[in-house]
């Protein structure tokens, strides 16, 4: 049979379409992309990503760094350190109060009624009972002005507390128990795999879970976020970035089992307990409604006038 010019054609773009070629396109065209996370569970989604393959396959090679330092992280995407990196969406609205260029590019841990998220914890003896009982007292968080302040003062103020008169300190999340349990604070806030962590060490317990302390429905806590410049120059990496991290999402939420040795690998936490922890629900879109809350629970908290949720929210 001839082997027409058509014929040559069809070929040529079989070729290109098979498994091996896209393999060895993707390989040679792989995006290199700077990542800094928090390590706790929420953060931990860029490492299901990685580990399942989703950046790969998107044609992504993700540097992963871990930075328990909110502050620094943030310092670090402003000057370019960090391509992209993960945080909650009280510190993208204080660095959006303070003009600097953050943008969400893609949707992290969510909330929704009857999940347990995080947890504010007492030593075992200790006289603190309720919302009132906090006025004057001491609170360890991982970072100021973050989900991990305001949520806690945002639960004392909605239960008769007055968390004007509660002092907040800052303490990494594997050292903010003992911070407790020697009485240098009265108080912490823990999310997983610390919280239950902290529960099974038996020396302190959960005075409150206060994520419905902005209302009785759900809402975006986490995002991963970038400079507006760097989104703007790299519009195709943010797309299959995002769209890797959704996948990842998904899986997680369908396989929390699987999701365990992961986190012991990559946080290095006990996997039995790591186990019996509360997983978290990772949300797979990014909506201004269910951004809103936190940003006006922020705004009157750390004293700045709210913007509406879409000036944060990148849109290509």
């Amino acid at each position: 049979m001839r082997f027409t010019r058509l014929r040559a054609v069809q070929a040529s773009a079989a070729a290109a379409l098979s498994p091996q070629w896209l393999s060895s396109a993707q390989a040679q065209t792989a995006a290199t992309v700077r990542a800094a996370m928090i390590p706790n569970e929420p953060a931990a989604l860029i490492y299901y990503a990685s580990d399942n393959g989703y950046f790969s396959k998107a044609g992504l090679d993700v540097e992963i760094t871990q930075n328990a330092s909110t502050p620094a992280v943030v310092s670090a995407v402003a000057s370019g350190t960090y391509d992209i990196a993960f945080a909650n969406i009280s510190t993208l609205a204080v660095a959006h109060a303070h003009g600097l260029p953050f943008v969400c590019i893609a949707p992290g841990a969510g909330w929704q009624p009857g999940k347990i998220v995080g947890g504010i914890m007492v030593a075992n003896a200790s006289p603190i009972k309720t919302a009132p009982d906090c006025n004057g007292k001491t609170f360890a968080t991982p970072g100021l002005n973050t989900i991990g302040e305001y949520l806690p003062r945002a639960w004392i103020d909605k239960h008769g507390g007055d968390s004007s008169t509660v002092k907040f300190v800052e303490i990494p999340f594997p050292l903010e128990t003992e911070a407790v349990t020697s009485g240098r604070v009265d108080a912490c806030y823990l999310v997983e795999p610390f919280l239950t962590a902290a529960l099974k060490g038996g020396a302190v317990r959960a005075l409150a879970y206060p994520d419905d302390a902005l209302g009785g429905g759900g809402y975006l806590a986490t995002v991963w976020y970038s400079t507006v410049q760097w989104a703007k120059s790299h519009p195709d990496v943010v797309t299959r970035f995002a769209s890797a991290m959704r996948d990842a999402g998904r899986w997680a939420n369908a396989n929390p089992t699987k999701v365990v040795p992961i986190l012991a690998k990559e946080l290095h936490a006990d996997p039995a307990i790591t186990a019996q922890a509360n997983r978290t629900f990772f949300s797979d879109r990014m909506i201004p409604a269910e951004i809103q809350p936190w940003i006006d629970v922020t705004a009157k908290y750390a004293k700045f006038a709210p913007f509406p949720a879409s000036e944060i929210i990148y849109t290509g």
